[in-house]
């Protein structure tokens, strides 16, 4: 609920954008894209306030060398914060007014961040792709949109990348973390990102507010047709040649154009709402992409959490490796089938129909995760994974003290052991920063024994390390990989087809806003919802919970069988509804217009209309070189 609040400023401000959408469609597009780029570089600066205003946090601080050293100094805290046997028990500081502090604000930036990133993209998607179908042949537009959506996809690889640059950092780049990467209490330099990527869209919204209204391109095509004898086909060309006291008599002549400038008011603004959310193509069609945005969402919005939980990665090499491997695929698609379509001009049924063929195998693909994850058997020493109960209380660790102490888990390498903390394990020696020795929790042998068996007996003395205890995970972590790339790749190459819909069943006039609608509904029902469907999904499999001053932070450790079944059941199941809205749009746009066929035939019979002018205009044209004679 609260995280659904937070992000409703997103909702808000894409709702009340559908008018600057509605209105920006008939304006100086290219200054509202601007406005719209910038916008969202401010979103990205704020986002990263929070850290400017409150630092990376104690916790943080205290797993780095500079303030490690510190504790060591004084022997009596080392004990607490090290987390080792025998532990002093001291409660948690909780200053109420820090914590309302802490909760709050951030909050309030990140709902801001949100609202003005509504605003931003609405502008940005609603107006930008338009402006490019509007400059360019109509047969051109799927060649357009697969270089257009190639480009905008290299986006996500650089974001990957330049997440693991800044994920491989500490939070604060000028400390030396006692941890490693792999550790779950690493926080990397999350804020970095932010101002890279907020500058960079400042830089680009001024250049794109240079762009003209009409591209200087296309009008240069409208004009050399006019000066052409006759078109590729053979047809009577779009104007015909005049002579010298024709041109100079043809101001004089009432203009006809096949289209007249729409000028939108408000007063029209409920009735183009209704019409275009009366159209059952364009609301199939919208509704397709948000059911499959849904099923895709924990694959995007939580793959570096999945790679984690299922094959044991850590959050900057997990995404490295799967994201920019599937979006080089998904790159491939688009430019390939925007070749494709434009080449081959293939009919509204098959083009249609293939983008069923593509949910089908989007769902498959989806059922296949399922069986796809590292194995269940690393636990934590007294979790039971089956039942989810646990019990971290033994006798060679009764009187270390051990209750409330945070999640620091270690790993007796030899037998693939992993306990709570040094603490759990019975460590009462720090050997470096890195390992804990005089473990008395450590097993002789690397077979289990049950929890309630154990005594001095069957207990040794070792060394345990930082970090979780890991399986090999490679083999069923590349087969994922694989069949993430494949069932992305095949997901995007029918995307052309569902924006083509858009445009094409609606006029002209309608196109950008219509746009804004389409992003409105996918916000609304898709983008807000989905992360808060699958965060609750994914925090119905937590196992271990951060808790301080009486309130729960985030999860260390997860159900992984559940979670991967969970999400992948949940995902597709809306993957298969949206299958079902894509026979809907094949079924309703099986006479749709995709490459202006119909336009370039209204054309002509302008021309010829032209062409034979009444005997009305001929006089008048008489009358008029008469005067000129004269």
């Amino acid at each position: 609920m609260e995280r659904g609040l937070i992000l409703s400023g997103n909702e808000i401000s894409q709702i009340l954008s559908l008018i600057l959408t509605y209105y920006g469609g008939s304006g100086h597009r290219p200054r509202w894209i601007a406005i719209g780029v910038g916008l969202s570089g401010v979103s990205c600066l704020v986002l990263a306030l929070p850290h400017f205003l409150y630092g990376p946090g104690r916790d943080a601080l205290s797993l780095t060398k500079e303030y490690l050293d510190q504790t060591l100094l004084n022997a009596t805290t080392v004990p607490q914060d090290l987390a080792i046997c025998p532990r002093v028990i001291k409660p948690d500081h909780c200053d109420d007014e820090m914590l309302l502090d802490v909760s709050v604000l951030p909050r309030l930036l990140v709902f801001l961040s949100q609202f003005i990133l509504g605003i931003g993209t609405t502008l940005y998607y609603g107006l930008g792709q338009t402006y490019l179908d509007d400059n360019t042949k109509k047969k051109n537009t799927p060649m357009l949109l697969g270089f257009t959506f190639a480009l905008r996809t290299v986006g996500p690889a650089i974001g990957f990348l330049l997440g693991y640059a800044c994920l491989s950092l500490y939070i604060d780049p000028s400390l030396h973390p006692v941890i490693t990467k792999k550790d779950p209490r690493w926080l990397g330099a999350w804020w970095l990102g932010w101002i890279i990527l907020g500058v960079s869209m400042g830089m680009f919204a001024i250049l794109m507010a240079t762009f003209p209204r009409n591209l200087p391109a296309a009008k240069d095509v409208t004009n050399d047709t006019a000066k052409k004898e006759k078109t590729e086909d053979g047809n009577i060309p779009l104007k015909l040649q005049l002579t010298a006291q024709e041109q100079y008599m043809r101001p004089l002549e009432p203009r006809r154009s096949l289209e007249i400038e729409y000028i939108p008011t408000i007063r029209e603004f409920p009735a183009t709402m209704k019409r275009l959310l009366t159209n059952w193509l364009l609301t199939c069609n919208n509704l397709s992409a948000v059911f499959y945005i849904l099923g895709d969402a924990p694959y995007f919005i939580f793959l570096a959490k999945y790679l984690e939980v299922q094959f044991s990665t850590s959050a900057a090499s997990g995404t490295v490796i799967a994201g920019p491997v599937s979006l080089l695929g998904m790159i491939s698609a688009f430019l390939i089938s925007g070749v494709i379509i434009s080449k081959f001009k293939p009919g509204p049924r098959p083009l249609l129909a293939w983008n069923v063929f593509v949910g089908i195998c989007f769902v498959a693909g989806q059922l296949l995760f399922i069986f796809l994850g590292c194995s269940d058997d690393v636990g934590i020493k007294g979790l039971n994974i089956d039942t989810m109960q646990m019990n971290l209380t033994f006798s060679c660790n009764v009187d270390c003290n051990c209750d409330g102490i945070k999640y620091s888990p270690v790993c007796h390498v030899a037998s693939k052991t992993t306990f709570f903390s040094a603490c759990h394990a019975g460590c009462r020696t720090i050997i470096n920063d890195k390992e804990f020795g005089n473990c008395s929790c450590i097993p002789l042998s690397g077979t289990e024994n049950s929890h309630d068996q154990w005594n001095d007996s069957h207990m040794n003395f070792d060394t345990v390390s930082a970090g979780p205890c890991t399986n090999d995970c490679s083999r069923p972590h590349l087969l994922f990989v694989v069949l993430f790339c494949l069932i992305q790749t095949l997901a995007c190459s029918g995307k052309i087809g569902n924006v083509l819909v858009n445009y094409r069943s609606v006029e002209k006039k309608d196109k950008s806003f219509a746009q804004g609608i389409m992003l409105m509904t996918i916000s609304l029902f898709a983008l807000i919802p989905a992360p808060i469907m699958y965060g609750a999904i994914i925090d119905s499999t937590c196992l271990i919970w951060e808790e301080s001053c009486g309130s729960r932070g985030n999860c260390w450790f997860h159900h992984g069988r559940n979670f991967r079944y969970m999400v992948n059941i949940s995902s597709a199941g809306f993957s298969i509804i949206g299958v079902l809205f894509d026979v809907a749009v094949c079924y309703l746009g099986k006479n749709l217009d995709l490459y202006g066929a119909h336009e370039a035939d209204r054309r002509r019979e302008f021309v010829k209309d032209d062409a034979s002018s009444p005997a009305a205009d001929g006089e008048t044209k008489k009358e008029m070189n008469g005067k000129v004679n004269s």
